[in-house]
């Protein structure tokens, strides 16, 4: 069954009649993706249902064929629980959008019930800029997204709801982060943090008092061929669940398996356990300025072979590495991505 079938058969069922699960979880962090800029509302007043969202959305002509696969999949989603009872008359508020050089960051806020709020924060997709951001994680603390997920969760200081943080990709990273790094006050309202296939933390933050408070909220979700959710340090206490896809397709929401009220569970594929290993071997090998040169280094060069998208990097392995060979970078940066894409490429033999 798929999260769109799981709507279906349980739209009708109020939250008081089925309690909140991984799967509505799942449903609300794909919310964020969407452009709710002039639909709902910025502040923390003002708040609009998600039928009336839906309609706005729509007619101003959002569903634009070139929206990569999260949009798409959110899309769907979105104007599926837009007719059901259990989310229709939800409300969203609390839109907050940034996107430039620098950051790219989008949250907003779904109340579930009269005591209840989902902080939903919004996460990158296949594109080559998503994951050079997410890349970034590994080379400093706090990035520009993570203090605007820490500013906006703090909005809630003088409310009395109680709190779920969650995000796809690295919009757990951000929702972790927040919850983490929150205010004393707010951090007592937060009772669960999702991360759903969602990056780790570096080796400071992992063993930080703040991770290890928020560890006992925190639900780590991955498919069983997780890239992301396997970047940098991680708790070894996620729950695998199954894809109907392989490789980077299984990032996709939609092709997550659903088994009644919970997400099937599986184990990770030979390549997810490949990558999980090597990526740590890479963060305890080096230092965060030699991180910062490699992380540089690997994304000039997709800028230069044209790459836009995770798939295209197969298709022109062979000219990377010539330009890699070619190239006037110091000799361990060389090794050093020349052992990263040896991973990468791993990807395209494993089953």
């Amino acid at each position: 069954m798929t999260i769109l079938e799981y709507i279906d058969k349980y739209g009708d069922k109020n939250f008081e009649e089925e309690k909140f699960n991984e799967i509505d979880n799942v449903i609300f962090a794909s919310v964020s993706y969407l452009d709710f800029d002039g639909i709902v509302s910025k502040s923390m007043h003002g708040k609009i249902t998600i039928k009336d969202a839906k309609y706005l959305y729509l007619r101003k002509l959002y569903e634009e064929k070139n929206k990569i696969t999260a949009h798409k999949s959110a899309l769907r989603i979105f104007k599926k629980i837009s007719t059901k009872k259990r989310y229709r008359d939800l409300k969203l508020y609390n839109y907050k959008y940034i996107g430039n050089d620098n950051e790219q960051f989008c949250a907003v806020s779904i109340d579930i019930d009269d005591k209840l709020t989902y902080l939903s924060f919004e996460g990158t997709d296949n594109l080559i800029s998503g994951w050079k951001e997410d890349f970034y994680l590994a080379c400093f603390y706090p990035v520009p997204s993570h203090k605007s997920s820490i500013n906006y969760v703090n909005r809630f200081i003088f409310s009395n709801r109680k709190l779920i943080l969650g995000g796809h990709s690295k919009g757990g990273n951000l929702a972790l982060v927040a919850g983490m790094e929150a205010n004393h006050f707010v951090k007592k309202k937060i009772i669960a943090v999702y991360s759903n296939d969602g990056p780790g933390l570096r080796k400071n933050e992992f063993n930080s008092r703040e991770y290890k408070e928020i560890l006992l909220k925190l639900h780590s979700i991955i498919p069983n061929y997780s890239l992301f959710g396997l970047l940098l340090r991680h708790t070894n206490k996620y729950k695998v669940i199954e894809s109907n896809k392989k490789g980077i397709y299984a990032h996709d929401l939609l092709s997550w398996q659903v088994e009644d009220k919970e997400f099937k569970k599986s184990e990770l594929s030979n390549f997810s356990k490949l990558f999980d290993k090597s990526m740590l071997d890479w963060v305890n090998k080096y230092d965060d300025e030699t991180r910062l040169l490699f992380v540089n280094s690997i994304f000039e060069i997709f800028d230069k072979t044209g790459i836009k998208d995770i798939e295209e990097i197969f298709k022109k392995k062979t000219l990377i590495l010539k330009i890699i060979i070619e190239s006037k970078l110091p000799k361990e940066t060389k090794k050093m991505l020349r052992d990263f894409l040896k991973v990468v490429f791993e990807y395209s033999r494993q089953k």
